[in-house]
């Protein structure tokens, strides 16, 4: 069998097995894909969010950070490493990921999204609603920052006016 059939096959049962909450399976699978390719980049992104699904934090991020090594410009990777440290209470560090995933990919909603959330924690709240007006944007139909600027507007009528633009 062609390896890169194999690989593929298989990464698709990992990804059946990880969708049906079979983690186990989704793991035995993914860590196949790595035997044959240790520098498979989607396998090791979604390894990082089954890790993640399981509470296991830090495994998550090494699959992240492994990830950009493999592909600095893997915009993915930025933002989930970016997601990672932000669960581990580096707001600084997610920022810097955010921001880097931005300049890879300049319309990556989530990112603004989650950087607006950042700056928002930390109290920037002009940062955050810029964010999330940038991913409005971009996509005029993601409810989530639409969500998260009616939350910070200061003003009942603006906040209104936000939501009623879905």
């Amino acid at each position: 069998m062609n390896q890169n059939l194999k690989i593929e096959e298989t990464f698709k049962l990992a990804i059946k097995n990880h969708i049906n909450n079979n983690f186990k399976e989704a793991q035995k699978f993914y860590h196949q894909v790595l035997k044959i390719d240790p520098n498979h980049i989607n396998t090791l992104n979604n390894l990082g969010g089954l890790f993640k699904q399981l509470g296991e934090t830090k495994k998550a991020k090494g699959c992240y950070e492994k990830t950009i090594k493999i592909n600095p410009n893997f915009a993915d990777g930025h933002n989930n490493l970016g997601i990672t440290y932000r669960e581990l209470g580096n707001n600084q560090k997610a920022i810097s990921c955010y921001e880097k995933t931005i300049e890879i990919n300049p319309n990556h909603i989530h990112s603004y999204n989650n950087l607006g959330i950042v700056f928002e924690e930390l109290g920037e709240y002009k940062k955050a609603i810029s964010c999330y007006e940038k991913a409005i944007e971009i996509s005029p139909n993601n409810i989530n920052s639409y969500w998260n600027a009616h939350i910070l507007a200061s003003d009942m009528d603006e906040a209104l006016s936000r939501l009623k633009k879905i």
